[in-house]
């Protein structure tokens, strides 16, 4: 059941309607609160609100909490203003959405497989608004293993009074709570990272970066073949493989963060640095414009660790800042 807010369907809309929650969602180091928001439909009448549920830091990979909220109407306009914890800003979006691409996406659906290995096809289910610093502003559409950014929006910086905002009971004024807060809210290793060099403004725009490329096994076993990728990229989206062909495919993607991946009869996850993979990614893509980029995976002896590589024409670069969870299987 969504929200008390959801309009009722019409006979006429059926076949363009689909449920959805709705969460908020911030980079890992960069928290976001929601003050107050809103989706609206093409007549401007409310949909739903954005969930205010606190403090949210789970990472830009993934969907923030549910706090009841949701719709089953395309959206046609975001209005939401939210505190920025390590910026001590509020910022404000008010923006008209892409109807044709919410449209385009939840009828195109993914497929997935479900516990007896059968490939299910199905929509998406959660729509997700991402806060990153500098007022970006991305929207997502989420499902099972799936995730695919809808749209990026651009927040301009706004006064909220402290107090309409959080019950001042130590009554402070404006400087002290946005100081307060940053010390409670953002990790004191990024508040190191932000007196030393400042907020890394444009990161979360180079995460939106595409690159044609596809992840390769060398085996000790020639036999041996990718069988399942299943890839969260660092600008959010995900994308889940489950046939050895279809990870064959080159796929234009942003650069990966934490990537499963499936052998014949191991499997492995994968966390990239992302400094690294877009320093690597970009030379080579300098380079060789018009030639895709392999992600290579190289086995050691029994499977025991994993090497791992980025190869672009003659080119073949070893990553050094990768860590490999675990290897499961055997």
């Amino acid at each position: 059941m969504f929200g008390a807010c959801q309009n009722k369907k019409t006979e006429t809309m059926i076949q363009d309607t689909f449920p959805y929650m709705v969460t908020a969602a911030a980079p890992e180091e960069y928290p976001i609160q929601v003050h107050i928001g809103y989706l609206l439909n093409k007549e401007k009448q409310l949909i739903c609100g954005v969930p205010k549920t606190g403090l949210e830091r789970g990472g830009w990979q993934y969907d923030g909490s549910e706090g009841g909220q949701g719709g089953n109407e395309i959206p046609s306009h975001l209005t939401l203003t939210y505190m920025a914890y390590a910026e001590k800003k509020f910022y404000q979006v008010d923006a008209d959405l892409p109807t044709e691409k919410f449209l385009e996406v939840f009828k195109k659906g993914y497929d997935r497989l479900d516990q007896d290995d059968r490939v299910v096809h199905e929509t998406y289910t959660t729509l997700t608004v991402g806060l990153a610093p500098g007022g970006v502003v991305v929207i997502w559409l989420s499902g099972n293993k799936s995730r695919v950014e809808i749209c990026r929006l651009q927040a301009k910086e706004t006064f909220v009074d402290v107090d309409d905002f959080f019950q001042n009971a130590d009554n402070e004024n404006e400087e002290q709570f946005f100081e307060s807060m940053f010390k409670i809210a953002v990790p004191d290793s990024i508040r190191t990272e932000i007196a030393k060099s400042g907020i890394p403004y444009g990161l979360w725009d180079k995460y939106r970066d595409k690159y044609k490329y596809r992840f390769v096994l060398k085996p000790y076993d020639e036999k041996d073949k990718i069988t399942s990728v299943r890839n969260l990229q660092y600008n959010g989206e995900e994308k889940f493989i489950t046939e050895i062909k279809k990870a064959e495919e080159y796929y234009e993607e942003s650069i990966p963060n934490i990537c499963m991946i499936g052998f014949m009869v191991y499997h492995t996850e994968i966390v990239f640095n992302d400094k690294e993979m877009l320093q690597v990614f970009n030379t080579l893509k300098s380079k060789y414009p018009d030639q895709p980029i392999d992600i290579v995976i190289t086995p050691t002896f029994m499977y025991n660790e994993m090497k791992v590589s980025v190869k672009c024409g003659n080119e073949e670069v070893k990553l050094e800042k990768y860590k490999v969870v675990g290897v499961w299987g055997g």
